[in-house]
């Protein structure tokens, strides 16, 4: 929001939820810091770990969590979101009403500024373990890497063209790198690369 000129008035109102979050949370760690046992000892460390915060920040989430409401069309939310915004984010109604207007240029321009890059040792590690979690006992073949290598680059990618051969590169690395061949070729089907276990 901030790259696209959204007034600072405008992020601070959309941002009400998270600042619910850090109050509740600030007192949830007092509470932890003070607690004591029947006999009158602290019961905790006088100090939050890392993992004790982590676990208050869930409880604050839930906490400060409003009740669910029924589902509406997204027409209409937009509506309701864009008059709530208007009476209560002290932001001028005419930028508001054109935040697409302030979006569109500043999303052309991070487009521009992000080149789409495939780290192939990264996508190897990402594709065995999906493809992994997905079989059951983790015994797949090169077909099932080299679809879901596929479904990576069009992922990352965002339907932009790679060059050829690239998901063959992902498949090649994550078989070396991660992948025990156990194939006992029963078919001449089971001979071809693509059926290998």
């Amino acid at each position: 929001m901030e790259i696209a000129k959204v007034p600072h008035e405008l992020i601070r109102w959309a941002s009400r939820r998270s600042d619910q979050i850090a109050a509740c949370l600030s007192e949830l760690e007092h509470e932890y810091v003070t607690a004591v046992d029947d006999d009158g000892e602290p019961k905790f460390l006088p100090v939050v770990s890392e993992r004790a915060r982590a676990r208050l920040n869930l409880m604050a989430a839930k906490m400060t969590r409003p009740p669910k409401q029924k589902a509406r069309p997204l027409v209409q939310l937009g509506k309701e979101w864009k008059e709530s915004a208007i009476r209560t984010s002290k932001a001028a109604v005419d930028v508001i009403n054109s935040l697409l207007e302030y979006a569109r240029p500043a999303a052309a321009v991070v487009r521009a500024r992000v080149a789409a890059v495939v780290d192939v040792a990264l996508a190897a590690v990402d594709v065995t373990a999906t493809v992994f979690v997905m079989n059951d006992g983790g015994h797949v073949h090169r077909r099932h890497l080299l679809a879901e290598a596929r479904r990576h680059l069009a992922l990352v990618l965002r339907g932009r063209h790679h060059g050829p051969g690239l998901d063959e590169k992902i498949v090649d690395a994550a078989i070396s790198t991660h992948c025990l061949d156990i194939s006992e070729p029963k078919t001449v089907r089971g001979l071809e690369s693509g059926y290998r276990l």
